[in-house]
């Protein structure tokens, strides 16, 4: 019988871990996690040689179990106990022993309330022992314990039981003692997670009737948008006896969508009331890996309270999901879900050509205006064309709301190097808004092009266009309309028609004007999967001869049209004063040969001689020939000693030649001259390096036209 108790340990070690598998698919899961609280009293009785030496004894237990949130009733414990056990022969003192072990069990619940208990454990004994003489002898070793028995739960947390086991503690030479031990014990469990109910509660059918389910087409494109717009809807009638409450509605396409959309009704429902409920869908990137149509399987499932249970209906429907460039024209702001500004290919391309046109010194029209020129002149260059798609052709598609349109991308229509009207739109708009420029989508019947912000106020667009009816002009803001169809055309043309477009159709309410801005709050742009690998961009030196060319003759064009009519007026009258705004109209579009052509007829004539020199010393200034213009502006000087304008021109060449000190120097006398002019110019009073303010380019860059 020595190792009768080792045998009975490993035996029961045994049965757990083949038992484990059985009760991990034979049980239902229950992953809950309990922290448990036991006491047992027992009555031992000694076996074998034991029986010889020891009397039956008393002991008890107390034990903390816990069992982790795994799907099989496995756990861990700590056994603290005490037994007083007595000796046979009645002259001796019965002995104390303290325990405390640790070990692995199974609490395996089966016909509802009763559960079986089987466990093991070790540990260590410690024994007190007053002798004859009165003195207390101590002394452990090791100990082993296996047993088991059958609860029953008067309550999901309480139970009490009846159980057996086999103890056995070990010694030297021999082993102090073996027995068989009963108990009858009680148990308190803590739930940590989840749901700790014995018996699950018999629910009900759900007496929700589904009348009606009508889920609409997906557009991949759109997966964002169907986060707070349905999808369809869904109307339900409660057939239940009473009114039904906290109705929540869940929403699930496997592959599709991470997790299921669910959202609360927000109202009850009286019975036999019937209401219409909206779907919403929240998708995944994975749908826009779809490039053919296709159908899915969905679930709609939706709980509600019913008298305090909680109901469900589940209704698995079949609803087909469009290709990624599928998308209709029920609304025409869909077309800015295309337009993705931050596409790598995009983004390359339009950063390239923003830091070409920053090289550009002519910036009458500014920044906008150039990016503009120089993406039509790229496009060209790398040969984009306008193709009507035959099998979807916007004129038709358009007028056909509920009809499949076929959208490309920007990087798609780059690699395919052709477009309809609305992919060329998308286009466009993406390249300038990849570098920040605002850009609006215009729709006329049967046709869909762009609009861009040129990022000026309208007083300042009338100082610089000739005829501002080119133009759109929308609350204080100033907008171009532009042809994209005509991307291979001279980009005047392509202006010139975007214009005439608007204009025909605005004042019959036909046109209509959507900023990508606006637009984008409802449909978000997407990121298009794959890579630009296969994309070659054309040599930015010959998209830079062909941006030149067409930027000289929009300057030609505006300056063209007013100079015209001065020269008329010059032809007149002779007037030099309109000789000097001819010389400022063709400086301030950067034709200097011509301004300064005009501006040395006025030295002919003493009284606008030193105006003369003045605005030749401007040109010089602005050619960066900063030498060059202190000549003439100190000529002009000498007649001149207290003009304020000319002596900030020259306070302000001999700041950019680093003649710091004489710049503070002639400022200080303009401060005294004309203190609201120096206000503008204060960065001239102090040195470059002193941390004040530095002057912007423009400012750098301006000059004060003598009149």
């Amino acid at each position: 019988m020595k190792n009768t108790a080792k045998k009975l340990f490993l035996l029961t070690i045994t049965i757990i871990l083949i038992w484990c598998p059985t009760l991990i698919f034979g049980q239902s899961a229950s992953s809950y996690s309990t922290l448990t609280l036991s006491v047992a009293p027992r009555y031992d009785l000694p076996v074998s040689i034991s029986s010889d030496q020891f009397g039956n004894s008393l002991s008890g237990s107390i034990t903390v179990a816990y069992k982790p949130p795994i799907s099989f009733p496995l756990y861990a414990s700590i056994d603290f106990g005490y037994s007083y056990m007595p000796f046979n022969l009645s002259w001796a003192n019965p002995l104390h022993i303290a325990m405390v072990a640790g070990g692995i069990g199974l609490d395996y619940n089966f016909l509802g309330r009763l559960a079986f208990d089987i466990y093991a454990k070790g540990g260590y004994y410690e024994t007190i022992l007053q002798n004859l003489d009165g003195n207390l002898i101590y002394g452990g070793n090791p100990y082993l314990e296996a047993g088991g028995g059958l609860s029953f739960y008067l309550t999901p947390r309480f139970k009490i039981g009846i159980g057996s086991s086999y103890r056995q503690f070990f010694g030297l030479p021999g082993d102090l003692y073996r027995g068989v031990g009963f108990y009858i014990g009680s148990s308190y469990r803590f739930p940590l997670s989840g749901n700790i109910d014995i018996e699950p509660p018999k629910v009900k059918p759900a007496r929700l009737k589904i009348a009606d389910i009508e889920i609409n087409r997906v557009f991949p494109v759109f997966y964002k948008y169907y986060d707070d717009h349905p999808i369809g809807k869904v109307t339900v009638v409660n057939e239940e006896k009473g009114e039904i409450r906290d109705i929540e509605v869940s929403f699930f396409i496997k592959q599709y969508m991470d997790n299921p959309k669910t959202y609360k009704l927000g109202k009850n429902l009286k019975r036999k009331e019937s209401s219409t409920i909206d779907v919403y869908a929240l998708f995944n990137e994975a749908v826009l890996g779809i490039t053919e149509g296709t159908k899915v399987s969905s679930e709609l499932v939706i709980r509600y309270t019913y008298k305090g249970e909680q109901k469900k209906k589940t209704l698995i429907s079949t609803i087909p999901i469009e290709n990624r460039n599928a998308s209709i024209w029920d609304d025409d702001r869909r077309a800015a879900a295309f337009i993705t500004a931050k596409d790598p290919a995009v983004l390359k391309l339009s950063k390239n050509l923003a830091g070409m046109i920053r090289e550009e010194k002519n910036k009458v029209f500014g920044k906008d205006f150039m990016l503009l020129t120089a993406i039509h002149n790229a496009l060209s260059e790398y040969g984009i064309t306008y193709v009507v798609d035959p099998n979807t052709p916007y004129r038709d598609f358009h007028e056909k709301k509920e009809a499949i349109d076929f959208l490309q991308f920007p990087r798609q229509t780059l690699e395919y190097k052709a477009g309809d009207c609305d992919d060329l739109s998308i286009l466009y708009a993406a390249l300038l808004e990849a570098s920040s420029v605002n850009t609006a989508l215009i729709t006329v019947p049967g046709h869909i092009y762009i609009a861009v912000d040129l990022g000026m106020k309208p007083a300042h667009a009338r100082s610089i266009f000739y005829d501002t009816d080119n133009l759109i002009i929308r609350n204080e803001r100033v907008w171009l309309p532009f042809e994209v169809t005509m991307v291979q055309s001279d980009f005047l043309k392509a202006w010139k028609e975007g214009a005439r477009e608007w204009n025909k159709y605005q004042p019959l309410k036909k046109a209509n004007f959507y900023t990508v801005y606006d637009s984008w709050k409802v449909f978000e742009p997407v990121g298009f999967p794959g890579d630009s690998s296969g994309i070659e961009l054309p040599a930015t030196a010959k998209i830079a001869a062909s941006f030149r060319k067409d930027l000289n003759s929009a300057i030609r064009q505006e300056v063209r049209s007013k100079a015209d009519d001065l020269k008329e007026r010059i032809a007149k009258s002779g007037s030099y004063q309109l000789i000097n705004r001819l010389g400022i109209l063709y400086a301030r579009y950067g034709l200097f040969d011509d301004a300064e052509l005009q501006f040395k007829k006025l030295l002919e004539k003493s009284h606008y001689r030193d105006t003369g020199l003045i605005n030749i010393g401007n040109i010089r200034y602005k050619k960066g020939d900063f030498k060059g213009a202190l000549e003439y502006y100190n000529e002009a000087l000498k007649n001149q000693p207290d003009n304020s304008k000319l002596l900030l021109n020259i306070a302000r060449a001999h700041y950019q030649m680093e003649e710091f000190q004489i710049a503070e120097k002639l400022y200080k006398r303009v401060s005294v001259i004309s203190p609201e002019l120096a206000k503008s110019y204060q960065y001239l009073g102090t040195r470059a390096d002193t941390g004040s303010r530095a002057a912007s380019a423009e400012e750098m860059g301006s000059v004060l036209w003598g009149e």
